[in-house]
């Protein structure tokens, strides 16, 4: 466990329509909606429960929703 990152769960949906669902390490200081709004940085990654990363363009998030890493393992 890192003292300056953490993992928040997610689902995002892209906009062709496919839905991801893994985990986004952030920073701990930062909301996951700041990170999502720096226009620093265009890419987000992902890894997915499979332990795939992905890297993802911001332009093609539609929504980005945090969720309980217990409802998204279903």
């Amino acid at each position: 466990m890192s003292l300056t990152r953490k993992d928040v769960h997610v689902e995002i949906t892209l906009i062709e329509g496919s839905v991801l669902k893994g985990i986004m390490v952030i920073d701990r200081s930062t909301r996951l909606s700041d990170t999502l709004n720096k226009r620093d940085k265009d890419f987000i990654v992902l890894t997915d429960y499979q332990q795939t990363p992905h890297m993802i363009n911001k332009r093609n998030l539609i929504k980005v929703v945090e969720v309980e890493h217990l409802e998204i393992e279903e």
